[in-house]
């Protein structure tokens, strides 16, 4: 069995003691015995005993009761060295897991040392039992007056500067509360600094070397690292001797072991509680992590996170930031921040920015102390952060105006929210894609459906009358009915370039650029059959839209405003007056209101030479850039077609 260092000290201390004692364990097992007790029980020495049964040395009866860990008795008989002699009584006491067998008082010649063994021992169980630090504090200066006999005493704690008086008996000089720097108090501090116990004579202070309370004329000072150290004074020189000294360091011991048993129960409820806590703020965090399944929208996840981190961690300055064309813009700030306390914008090379840096690392920071970092807070009155990236998209971010406000446990749970957070984000951006598409298709599905309804009803017609004056020119050998056919394929062919423009157009623009629409006016002017038609252009504003997307929607109006104008028409392009946007109008017969609302439709004509498509292709052109259209009267009858809601037109 492993010898604790009590039991040891324990040891030393009885064999300076002289007295006859013996030391077993839970097998019955002797384990030490000391040699005024080997000679009382006419052994040759003590080798001879050490390791062998206790039944050599007391009477059987007794020895079965000190086997194993239950309650042993009171006193047991020694075997007589003589077989008609009676056995002494030894009293019994447990000490550290072995069992102490010792004379009582009154049958040893140092009695007063034994009853003083004896009482530490209890004071030792006392301590075991104590539940606070004052009490323990209590408990030893009342051991060392009543049990030691000391005059008076004191335990004072210390730290780097001083030693603080945390206990004294009644008669001691100093008072708990009281502090004494390290340079004054010369007898604790030597002590303490070396580890040692020491014994003053004559002529010393209580604690601080300076002679100031002349009562005091001898000590023992005994240190109890790390907490501090113990010391018994006298008002008489040469009070106290090494037998002294050593009960002083058999308290002490018990002493420092109930401080060290003290500490470690703090530490763990410490730990304890903080598990606790992070056990429920994880619980929270799966809450959460629940409740953002139903979110359905970026912004939705950014305050139900900022919510759950000042309601979880009690962090109310932190701010969620995504970056967009290289800039890191917030989007998201706690209930004690503002937008406007945080960067508007701030590019994502930017060194001295802890946001920008966590974006282009990848990684989470913990930052004690942003200056000293070479990191630049948003607020002067920031000092720590803790910084985390949101996937490859964002940031998020805990600022407070305390230095080292944040730990790696902090970091660690609300790494797991920010986790939670981006596959939230994920998850969204993964619907919304497919909504996306699901439109799309459905768009393309319809799209099919009208080209299907083009081809098989408008394309019909033309086709059989192309067909049937090519049989009856072959039949007949009349060409003149070729000149049919002729017009049926023209026609046919008008149809096929219309359908495939408006299957062009189904998409957004992607890719937008400035447009000067005057010079893209002339050009589609050019490409039309305008044979006696005019053109004016009343406009040089530049637009932001796709020149090929914008020729289509120009020819079409353009085409449409000679196609129902019998006499020469006038075409105008300029810019609205009243609203952003621009119109094209001709003086022709214009379009009836009530047919003003279906001339966009697909198929619809009032022209027996229309494909019915080409206002169609000019509304998907609008709508592809994100505009409106409507059709009114201009103010000479004729057609006028407004388009509006054009963005980063510069009017001129």
């Amino acid at each position: 069995m492993a010898i604790t260092s009590d039991a040891r000290r324990f040891r030393v201390l009885v064999e300076q003691l002289e007295l006859p004692v013996f030391v077993v364990d839970n097998t019955g097992t002797l384990t030490h015995v000391s040699p005024e007790f080997a000679e009382r029980v006419g052994s040759e020495g003590t080798e001879s005993l050490v390791g062998k049964s206790v039944t050599q040395v007391i009477r059987e009866r007794d020895a079965d009761a000190l086997v194993g860990p239950g309650e042993i008795p009171d006193t047991v008989s020694i075997r007589p060295t003589q077989a008609n002699e009676p056995g002494p009584q030894y009293d019994l006491r447990r000490v550290d897991g072995e069992i102490l067998g010792c004379p009582p008082p009154d049958a040893v010649e140092n009695a007063e040392v034994a009853r003083a063994l004896r009482a530490l021992h209890e004071t030792t169980r006392v301590l075991r039992r104590t539940e606070s630090r004052d009490k323990t504090r209590s408990v030893v200066i009342e051991s060392a007056v009543d049990v030691l006999g000391f005059d008076r005493c004191l335990l004072a704690e210390a730290d780097d500067s001083a030693f603080e008086v945390r206990a004294t008996s009644a008669n001691c000089p100093l008072e708990p509360g009281e502090d004494l720097h390290r340079k004054e108090a010369g007898l604790l501090d030597a002590a303490y600094r070396v580890d040692e116990p020491r014994v003053t004579a004559e002529g010393v202070t209580a604690a601080s070397g300076d002679r100031s309370h002349s009562s005091v004329r001898s000590a023992i000072t005994v240190p109890v690292k790390p907490w501090g150290v113990f010391q018994a004074q006298s008002t008489t020189p040469d009070s106290f001797d090494d037998r002294d000294r050593r009960l002083a360091e058999m308290l002490v011991s018990s002493f420092g072991a109930a401080i060290k048993r003290h500490r470690r129960e703090t530490q763990l409820r410490g730990a304890t509680k903080a598990q606790e806590r992070q056990r429920r703020q994880i619980e929270a965090v799966h809450t959460v992590t629940a409740e953002m399944k139903s979110c359905e929208t970026r912004q939705a996840v950014y305050e139900l996170t900022i919510e759950a981190v000042e309601d979880i961690f009690s962090f109310d300055i932190c701010a969620i930031g995504e970056v967009e064309s290289g800039v890191l813009v917030p989007k998201a700030v706690g209930s004690d921040l503002s937008l406007d306390d945080c960067y508007e914008e701030t590019p994502i090379d930017q060194e001295d920015n802890l946001g920008s840096h966590t974006y282009r690392r990848g990684e989470s920071f913990v930052v004690d102390d942003l200056q000293a970092a070479g990191y630049l807070p948003a607020q002067p009155c920031y000092r720590s952060a803790l910084s985390l990236p949101l996937g490859d998209w964002g940031v998020f971010q805990i600022v407070s105006e305390s230095a080292g406000a944040f730990d790696e446990t902090d970091c660690r749970l609300v790494e797991l929210l920010a986790e939670h957070a981006v596959a939230a984000i994920e998850r969204i951006d993964r619907e919304t894609e497919l909504k996306r598409r699901a439109r799309e298709l459905e768009q393309q599905n319809a799209r099919l459906d009208e080209f299907a309804s083009i081809i098989s009803h408008d394309l019909r017609n033309p086709l059989n009358v192309a067909s049937l004056r090519t049989e009856y020119a072959l039949e007949t050998g009349d060409t003149d009915a070729l000149e049919t056919a002729q017009e049926a394929l023209d026609r046919m062919e008008a149809i096929v370039e219309d359908v495939l423009t408006l299957a062009r157009q189904g998409e957004a623009v992607d890719a937008s650029r400035p447009v000067n629409l005057r010079h893209l006016v002339k050009r589609c002017w050019r490409r039309v059959p305008t044979e006696d038609a005019t053109l004016r252009v009343e406009t040089d504003s530049t637009v932001s839209g796709d020149s090929d997307c914008l020729s289509h929607l120009f020819e079409n109006l353009f085409g449409n405003a000679i196609e129902h104008t019998q006499d020469a028409v006038t075409v105008e392009v300029g810019n609205l007056s009243e609203r952003n946007g621009f119109y094209v109008e001709d003086d022709g017969p214009g379009i009836d209101a009530e047919h003003r609302a279906r001339v966009f439709e697909r198929g619809y004509t009032d022209s027996c030479s229309g494909t019915g498509l080409g206002l169609a292709i000019v509304a998907d052109v609008v709508s592809a850039h994100g505009w409106e259209v409507q059709a009114v009267a201009s103010d000479s009858g004729g057609a006028r077609f407004e388009i509006t809601g054009v963005d980063h037109m510069d009017r001129s």
